[in-house]
């Protein structure tokens, strides 16, 4: 055999290596897009836009001592970092704020929401199960009001009216496919003013640090594995 062609199959096996340990495990056993989940090598973040928003600063967390305040323009983010009891969990952003929350607590916290269903910045994919979740919630004793859910080609919209105990207004808009939610509207008038709007911008994916210590180590691998290919090569021409 050739040494230059000794050298080529080496380099060949190595990249081999690489493209087999770099291959992620997508989780197949929740309802969420399989985009979403977190593996060992990357993180899933939303981002999404303000567009209206209360002046006044927001306890996140009733009796929490933890503010957020925010304006329009700014960005909202969720950095999905894990999945805990069948919910998504992660990194919120919303203008001065960055804390950990899972997805029902970020619903309940921004009124994204029907107390009790708490679909949030991203939803389950098993629409029905969705549909009589926010159709029990709408139709409950305090939150009692009307609901339209509306279907289109690639959106599920909810459309929810609180009366007469209370006068909440929220309208969710989310992609049916990723579970993403595209577009949303929520006021809530108890002793101030509440309203929050936002409109989707992306997902992106940020590599871990696993991923970059596997790619610097795997690299390192194909360096030591073409230069011994050389070394032994040479020395059988040698002999040769």
């Amino acid at each position: 055999m050739r040494p230059r062609t000794e050298v080529m199959l080496s380099f060949v096996f190595a990249i081999s290596i690489i493209l087999f340990c770099v291959q992620p495990t997508t989780a197949q056993t929740l309802p969420y897009a399989p985009q979403l989940y977190p593996d060992a090598f990357s993180t899933s973040k939303i981002h999404w836009r303000i567009t209206n928003v209360t002046d006044a600063a927001v306890e996140f967390g009733y009796g929490s001592g933890t503010f957020w305040h925010a304006q329009a323009g700014q960005a909202l983010s969720f950095e999905i970092q894990g999945i805990v009891n069948d919910e998504l969990t992660g990194l919120l952003t919303i203008g001065n704020l960055t804390l950990p929350a899972n997805d029902s607590r970020i619903a309940a916290e921004l009124v994204f929401s029907i107390w009790p269903w708490f679909p949030g910045l991203v939803s389950h994919l098993d629409w029905n199960a969705v549909d009589q979740a926010a159709t029990e919630a709408a139709t409950g004793f305090w939150m009692n009001g009307t609901l339209d859910i509306l279907e289109g080609l690639s959106t599920k919209t909810y459309v929810y009216h609180q009366g007469p105990w209370g006068n909440q207004n929220t309208t969710l808009i989310y992609d049916i496919n990723s579970g993403i939610l595209l577009s949303a509207y929520t006021e809530f008038f108890f002793q101030n003013d509440y309203h929050l709007g936002i409109d989707f911008v992306a997902l992106t994916q940020n590599p871990t640090f696993l991923n970059t210590l596997l790619f610097v180590g795997t690299f390192g691998i194909v360096l030591v594995i073409v230069f011994f290919a050389i070394v032994i090569s040479d020395t059988r021409s040698k002999k040769g």
